[in-house]
This record gives structure tokens, sequence and C-alpha cells, in this order.
């Protein structure tokens, strides 16, 4: 039996073979630059702040840092660290000297200057002797001596009066309630004590030699004792806030001898 091909027995096949696909294209993808967040400011070191916020206004110069050690050939990591560690350490302590420094820098600007410190003895010895003069008059009143008004007042707004005899004990409290009145207008006059406290003195405390006074109980001085203890007190604390030192009465505590010589009257205790 005789073999024919396809062609051979139907004839040449006139159907057209599909094209080959194109070849897909190349999509080059160019890379697309993003924007970059800016560069943020690094937080500010703490010990740096606090140097420049002690001296308003103008920050202290810093001292040169030294820069980081780097890791020297064939060294350890562990020795790198440690020296890391330590330099770390002296660059803290070289600003907390810094730190230090711009702090007595502060304290001695606002110290107060020669002319301040002639004012602040001034108003310490009106203190002084006011506090002097309280205590002369506590001790005449802890003796509870009767004493008696000197003046009997007929019209007091025009200083009409009687006078009365005064007997010794009358006349040293007289005497001692007087100093303490000048003791108190003279450290008010020199800017020691305010006002108000000036005010409190005229209108609450009573003479014990007077009519008024022959009204008041022990207790009652007591109470207006008090109340000079307080303004004494306040008017100590406001000075030496106000000039930055502490009132010296001396290693003993006492007001010093020099005090003596503002007592004219010479009713200090011996």
């Amino acid at each position: 039996m005789a073999n024919f091909s396809f062609e051979e027995a139907y004839g040449p096949s006139t159907s057209v073979a599909p094209a080959p696909a194109p070849a897909p294209k190349k999509v080059v993808v160019q890379p697309v630059a993003m924007p970059q967040p800016a560069a943020s400011a690094p937080a500010p070191d703490p010990l740096v702040a606090a140097m420049q916020s002690v001296v308003a206004g103008a920050a202290p110069a810093m001292p040169a840092l030294p820069p980081p050690p780097k890791i020297q050939p064939g060294e350890a990591p562990v020795n790198f660290k440690r020296r890391l560690s330590e330099h770390y350490q002296r660059v803290d302590q070289m600003k907390m000297d810094a730190v230090k420094e711009a702090e007595k820098a502060a304290l001695a600007a606002a110290a107060p200057k020669v002319g301040d410190l002639s004012a602040f003895s001034a108003k310490e010895q009106k203190l002084k002797d006011f506090e002097g003069y309280l205590n002369d008059y506590k001790d005449e009143l802890a003796k509870n001596l009767t004493v008696f008004p000197t003046k009997i007042p007929l019209i007091p707004s025009q200083g009409i009066e009687i006078p009365l005899p005064v007997g010794p004990d009358t006349a040293r409290m007289q005497a001692k309630y007087n100093s303490l009145l000048m003791g108190v207008k003279d450290a008010y006059q020199l800017g020691a004590l305010t006002g108000p406290d000036m005010s409190i003195v005229e209108a609450q405390i009573t003479n014990p030699a007077s009519i008024a006074g022959m009204m008041h109980s022990k207790e009652a001085f007591g109470e207006q004792v008090k109340v000079l203890d307080g303004i004494l007190s306040r008017a100590k604390t406001n000075l030496e806030t106000s000039y930055g030192r502490k009132m010296n009465y001396g290693p003993s505590g006492a007001p010093p001898a020099s005090t003596q010589g503002s007592d004219p009257l010479m009713l200090r205790r011996r």
C-alpha cells in the first residue's frame, strides 16, 4: 500500500498560520526622588540648658569639650567601651563645673554693693536698739509693780492736763515705755519698719503709766508685747531677705556693747 503525505493527498493547505505575538515592550521604571523630612534640631543638653538659665539673658561661656575617643586597632571592644564611658563622665563633669561657675557669677552679681552694706548696717543697728528697748520694757512689766498715771488729761485736744506726783516705779516704767516708742520710731524712719507696723504700735501699745494703762491687766500687756515681738521678728526677716545677709549679734548672740551709746537715758540693763 502506497503512503501519501497530507499535501500530496489533499493539495497544499490554504490556511495562513497566525503571526507570532509581538514581544512585550520593556518598561523602564525611573526612581522618583522622595522629599526628605527636614533634619530636626538635636535635643538640648539639659546640663547646658540649666547653665544658660542661671543668668537670665546671658549664657556663660561653654568650655571646649574634648572629642569622643575612637577605637584603636586591635583594641578589645570592652576596653573601648570603658574608655568611651570615662570620656562622657568627664564631659558631664565639665558641664556641671560650668553650671557651678555660672551660679557663683549670678550670686556675685546679686550680692549687695558697698553702699547697700552700709544701709544694711544702719537698719540692723536700729533693730538691735529696738530689741534692747523691748527687752527692757518686758523686764519692767514682769516685775508686776503698781504704777500710776503721771497726768490727768482735761482737754486732750488742747493738751490741757493736770500733772500728778510720780514715784520711782512709775517714773521708771514711763521712761522705758518712752524709750521703746523712740526705738520703734527710729527704726521706722530709717526704713527698718513699715508703715503698717508703726500704725499698730501707735494704736495698740498702751502706756502702763496712764489712766488707760490702769484698766489693763498683766495678761493684756503680755498680748501687746507679743505683737511687738511679731513686728520685730518680721522686720528682721525682711531686712535679711532684702539684703541677703544675716544679722550679727556676736558670739554670745546678744547685741554688741556699742548699742549702749544710743541709750541716752541709761535705761539698759547693766
